[in-house]
């Protein structure tokens, strides 16, 4: 916001104007001080600081010349001192001490809503840390072309749900780019990767309780990192894609132990991708009995259960019931 001051002596007011930005935000923007010279001076001196950061000039000044200092601060409230003096061409001189105060915004966040995803509805839904103005999305699909995008007004309370929505051409959606604004104007960036692919495939039979990958169960995987290499070829130069495995089994048996063992044959079968050359990052996860194809009663032998999912995607799936990616080393 910008606040316009005349300097209170006769002269000065004649001579000067000061223009004040009283308030910034870490990373976005800063704070500003800036001297319009409305006549022409012999010498126009200013001298001040606003905690660490000065201002100063000292010299002539023609009519609209213009000096404006940004203040480099950290997050807080400063009160800025200084002093102004002027000489006009006429001899007559004129002099007011500088007083104001600025302050600086910490960075502000903007966080994606769980699960409030919805690319075919085209909505999704966020928060801001401070009271909203308004929200604005940009969609961009292969080759960085956008594609959609959408401003929402929002008079929402720092915390509470935006829903936002956009309109999008034929295409698909592999990157999304959000501003949010607050009440002054200051905003907050995320970006989205929605884009992700689950990989068809047949899947690995293990033996009983092992975690090996048998020579005759190899094909399957092979047929599989074909689709992967595809899949690479296509969408990886717009992005940067990672290759995802979660394991999952039937009820039959100890849960704690079906879980240690789905995690085991995901991390098999994470390794051999990545033996088999897949270029990027590789996480691996074990569900065991959680998050089931198909719902049983336990001790059930579900063949659809005993399953592993390889996903294709920027950025890591949600996982259910609580459970973590790890990361192939």
């Amino acid at each position: 916001m910008l606040f316009l001051s005349l300097l209170t002596s006769a002269l000065a007011q004649d001579a000067v104007t000061l223009e004040y930005v009283k308030k910034g935000q870490v990373g976005t923007s800063k704070p500003a001080f800036t001297v319009i010279a409305n006549a022409d001076a012999t010498d126009l001196t200013v001298h001040g600081s606003c905690g660490s950061a000065k201002f100063d000039r000292t010299g002539p000044a023609g009519a609209n010349d213009r000096k404006t200092w940004e203040l480099d601060l950290g997050a807080g409230t400063y009160a800025c001192t200084g002093s102004l003096s002027v000489e006009t061409r006429d001899g007559e001189t004129g002099e007011m001490p500088l007083k104001f105060t600025v302050q600086v915004m910490p960075p502000m966040k903007m966080r994606l809503v769980a699960d409030s995803m919805d690319l075919p509805g085209r909505t999704l839904s966020v928060t801001l840390e401070r009271d909203a103005s308004k929200v604005e999305v940009s969609v961009f699909g292969p080759g960085g072309a956008e594609i959609g995008g959408g401003l929402t007004p929002s008079t929402a309370r720092a915390g509470q749900p935006i829903a936002v929505a956009w309109s999008q051409d034929n295409g698909e959606a592999l990157k999304m780019k959000l501003k949010g604004y607050d009440a002054d104007g200051f905003y907050a960036e995320l970006e989205l990767n929605p884009w992700r692919y689950s990989i068809p495939h047949e899947d690995v039979v293990f033996a009983s309780g092992s975690a090996d990958i048998d020579a005759l169960e190899v094909p399957k995987l092979q047929a599989a990192m074909v689709e992967v290499q595809n899949t690479l070829a296509k969408y990886g130069k717009d992005v940067v894609i990672k290759l995802y495995v979660d394991g999952h089994t039937d009820t039959v048996g100890d849960a704690g132990r079906n879980e240690t063992l789905s995690l085991d044959r995901a991390k098999a079968i994470a390794g051999w991708f990545k033996r088999a050359g897949f270029p990027g990052d590789i996480y691996y996860a074990g569900l065991g009995e959680r998050d089931p194809a198909v719902a049983t009663a336990d001790s059930v032998d579900e063949v659809k259960n005993r399953r592993a999912v390889y996903t294709l995607a920027a950025t890591a799936p949600d996982l259910a019931g609580g459970a973590s990616w790890a990361y192939l080393h």
